[in-house]
């Protein structure tokens, strides 16, 4: 439109010079014709100011060309010029303007400028009339136009809306299988667990490990899918709270090295900048999870060579954009597959022949997850030259304190000693140089490398070296001289999980993926530690809470025995109600430090228990720490419940490493009291961290799997020290079998089977895993004592024929909205003691309830029954 109507300012310019029409007309067409140009080049203002102004000076060019006496007969010709123009805006108001026009300027030349005779020839006529209706034919020709498309759009829409309905029909019923398939797909698994734990023929257990396996891995792909159909369903939102990106480094380290030694062994080279700010304002959960799948993306199709991890940063005004790089030596991608990379369930080898296993939906879900943190990814490969993945992330800061840093950097001088031709890919060298060189100069210390033992030599004899770090390929060439050189200056040795020194060695040993937290914090140790070590010690080891006084508030029993246990655990005081009103009643009479509140209660609920709480004794109330205790752990809680004015909220059932955050960020330092820091291995422990954290960080139905440490509690993240009970006896009654139940319920990482003795413990949980209950969960909620989910076993079997009558009775009367409540009860509950078939079956007649959905309820509360009965038999027969 914009060019037409150039062309037609043009000639009409010249046609005004030429028949000496009104030359002062001039500018006002050309500066009409520049704005148009503007506004379309510049793409400035709304589309409705940009068409009214093209049609404004259309109407202008028609009219100032129409009022010349010499015109008469080429009026139709520009009128059908400009209702064809004005045909490509779709409103047909404007064609019955023009047309208008049209007829006024014919009226003009008959009325006023007299073109036309009193008693016109015949040809004059005719010319007249062939020019109406040829102007006719153009309104009604270009009236039909629009209507068409009107028509096709208003289709469009229609199928455009049939194709997100089909999408959304799809992710409902993807979303329903996979939850129906949990609950078998843990039975197969945790009678695995059990079949392993009896005496039984070795052919026979090596099958049974096959099956285990076969399960974790059918696990994992309903995982993958419950996260696809949450951003398919747009429901996905992201937290925006403060972590440590190295924590979240040190836990994709732990499951990526647990997945690389289990199968070829590539180097791992994670690197990061160490002035990247050490606490971020962003997602760590969606971060962590994006890492995991693109790591675990490379490996699959990396055979020899190595893979490399580049974590950096770039100041923008709200922060910074959190840039992270991935390049591999793998097989790479053509051009044309990177173009469908990043269609749901496409796979680069989707032929007979498949290279590798998996659904396809590894790449979607992390851009899914990048897109709702406002971030993005970029792919660049070469056919058989390895694939890059570039990812930015805008990210708050909180502190701009270096993320890694030593004490006293320019007394150090460090040397690294790794020979280059051992590589077999020249990428690999080129990751590990580029690695020592961030480390270097990111924390200010003087270091050299030394590609050769000569060189090692030299750099002994000229330099001061106050460390060195050898390759173990290196060190097995020449132990002697390194044991001798280690009495005088500290020498570490970067090594496989499987290597040993002598008991009597002096060097010390830094297990791969080398990293540079883990050479600052040798660095640091050899310094006497810093301020920086404390703070990431803080999130690990166990602490208690003496002294504080809390209010748990909870219209179920069993939920409060389970608050009472877990926040006792931690040394604090524990006052429990049933009600809101009882609460308010509490709140004014004794003086607490928190108050954990229940969302969901009949009579008062969670919100308006909260208000009241608030307004007692004019407001002073106001800054008292009110924790939301809910098991709706949908997307974008957390946010949800700060806009209702509670202080944080915690999914329930409750979980230890969620708690601990919570009670970290709402109590002051002072209540806070950490144990001795443990001693802990040189390797993490064995571990698979669990995938599907909402943005609110609230876990969904996996729980973390690492090696059973005496006193160790399930539900500390990979890579980190696990929180011990402070009880006394805690230790001693937990089963060492709770790391292999836990490990039974996660997605598939192929770790390392369970050590024998591990597994002879299940043989007592036989029925419950029979009935489908996922013993581990319900273990890690009960803080990991096996005596603490024994009294919640029995609790939930004493209070069923109870409970059950409630909800008969209110199913009969028709009270959906009571109905709901207790089904949201029942669905916490439930999920305390691992029973995750019947949580979710109460869940679904919960949102029914709400929903005022009375079919749904009516088809499946007789299933929720029976369930109910069955879990109730499990534990009976226990």
């Amino acid at each position: 439109m914009v060019s037409t109507l150039s062309i037609v300012s043009v000639l009409l310019s010249l046609m005004a010079v030429i028949m000496s029409w009104e030359l002062w007309m001039l500018p006002i067409i050309i500066i009409g014709c520049l704005t148009v140009w503007w506004l379309h080049i510049g793409r400035v203002g709304s589309d409705i100011m940009y068409e009214n102004i093209c049609t404004g000076l259309l109407i202008m060019d028609f009219f100032f060309f129409g009022v010349h006496s010499t015109s008469l007969y080429d009026i139709p010709m520009v009128a059908c010029v400009v209702v064809l123009l004005l045909s490509l805006l779709n409103r047909k108001r404007l064609l019955y303007m023009a047309a208008a026009l049209y007829v006024c300027l014919i009226l003009y030349h008959l009325l006023v400028l007299h073109t036309v005779s009193a008693r016109p020839e015949e040809r004059t006529v005719m010319r007249l009339v062939m020019g109406f209706c040829a102007v006719t034919g153009s309104v009604i020709v270009a009236r039909y136009r629009i209507s068409r498309r009107q028509v096709e759009k208003a289709g469009y829409a229609r199928m455009q809306e049939q194709l997100a309905t089909a999408v959304r029909q799809n992710a409902d019923f993807l979303s329903n299988v996979s939850h129906e398939l949990r609950t078998p797909v843990n039975m197969v698994v945790g009678i695995s667990e059990v079949t392993l734990g009896k005496d039984i023929a070795p052919d026979i257990r090596e099958n049974v490990r096959s099956i285990k396996l076969a399960g974790k891995r059918l696990s994992g792909q309903i995982n993958n899918i419950l996260d696809y159909t949450e951003i398919v369903e747009g429901t996905l939102s992201a937290a925006k709270e403060p972590y440590m990106i190295t924590s979240v480094v040190n836990d994709v380290i732990a499951i990526t090295a647990l997945q690389n030694s289990d199968r070829n062994r590539l180097e791992m080279v994670f690197d990061i900048d160490p002035k990247v700010p050490s606490v971020l304002i962003g997602d760590a959960d969606k971060i962590s999870h994006v890492l995991r799948i693109l790591l675990e993306n490379s490996m699959k199709f990396t055979e020899e060579g190595g893979i490399d991890l580049y974590i950096g940063f770039r100041r923008e005004n709200y922060g910074i954009n959190l840039t992270i790089d991935i390049s591999d030596t793998g097989i790479g991608m053509a051009p044309e597959q990177l173009g469908q990379i990043v269609d749901d369930f496409y796979q680069a080898d989707s032929g007979s022949r498949r290279y590798v296993g998996g659904l396809g939906l590894g790449i979607p879900i992390a851009r899914g997850l990048l897109h709702s943190m406002g971030g993005f990814v970029h792919f660049e490969s070469l056919d058989q030259q390895g694939l890059q993945v570039h990812i930015t992330i805008p990210q708050g800061v909180a502190d701009e304190t270096p993320c890694i840093r030593v004490p006293d950097a320019s007394k150090l001088c460090i040397a690294c000693f790794f020979k280059p031709e051992r590589y077999s890919r020249d990428e690999v060298r080129r990751y590990y140089d580029q690695m020592i060189l961030h480390m270097v100069e990111g924390l200010g210390i003087e270091g050299y490398q030394a590609h050769n033992f000569e060189g090692l030599l030299k750099l002994l004899r000229d330099r001061k070296l106050t460390h060195v770090f050898i390759a173990q390929t290196e060190y097995m060439a020449n132990p002697p001289y390194y044991e001798e050189l280690a009495q005088t200056i500290p020498v570490a040795v970067i090594a496989d999980k499987d290597f040993l020194l002598e008991e009597d060695s002096r060097l010390l040993v830094l297990r791969k993926p080398f990293f540079a937290l883990s050479v600052v914090n040798l660095l640091s140790d050899e310094e006497g530690g810093n301020d920086f070590e404390e703070a990431q010690a803080a999130g690990r080891r166990p602490f208690t809470c003496k002294g504080v006084h809390v209010l748990a508030v909870d219209d179920e029993d069993m939920n409060l025995m389970v608050a009472k246990g877990v926040l006792g655990s931690y040394g604090i005081m524990v006052d429990t109600c049933l009600s809101g009103k009882e609460a308010i009643e509490r709140c004014a009479m004794t003086s607490y430090d928190v108050v954990f509140l229940d969302h969901m209660m009949p009579g008062f609920d969670g919100v308006e228990t909260l208000r009241r709480i608030r307004e007692m004794d004019n407001g002073s109330y106001k800054d008292l720490p009110v924790i939301a205790l809910t098991a709706n752990t949908i997307s974008g809680a957390r946010e949800m419940f700060r806009n209702e004015g509670f202080t944080e909220f915690i999914p329930k059932p409750i979980e230890r490493a969620v708690l601990e955050r919570v009670l970290r960020r709402v109590l002051p330092d002072e209540c806070i009291q950490y144990d001795a820091a443990p001693t802990a291995p040189e390797k993490p422990a064995e571990a698979e961290t669990a995938e599907g954290k909402d943005a609110a960080g609230s876990a969904v139905e996996e729980t973390s799997a690492r090696r059973a440490e005496p006193g160790a509690v399930p539900g500390t993240a990979a890579g980190e020290e696990p929180v011990r009970c402070t009880e006394p006896g805690a230790a001693a009654q937990m089963p060492a079998v709770e790391a292999s139940v836990a490990e039974a319920q996660t997605p598939p990482v192929d770790a390392p089977e369970a050590a024998e003795g591990q597994e002879e413990p299940f043989r007592a949980y036989g029925s419950l895993v029979r009935a489908g209950i996922n013993v581990g969960m319900g273990m890690d909620y009960c803080c990991g004592e096996e005596a603490f989910y024994l009294d919640m076993l029995q609790m939930f079997h004493d209070q069923a024929e109870e409970k059950r009558a409630e909800l008969v009775a209110l199913y009969e009367a028709a009270n959906w909205t009571d109905y709901a409540i207790k089904a949201h009860a029942l669905k916490s509950t439930s999920l305390t003691i691992g029973a995750e078939g019947l949580s979710a079956q109460a869940k679904a007649l919960e949102q029914a309830g709400k929903n005022g959905d009375v079919e749904y309820i009516r088809e499946n509360h007789p299933l929720l029954l029976q369930m109910y009965g069955e879990v109730c038999e499990s534990i009976a027969d226990l």
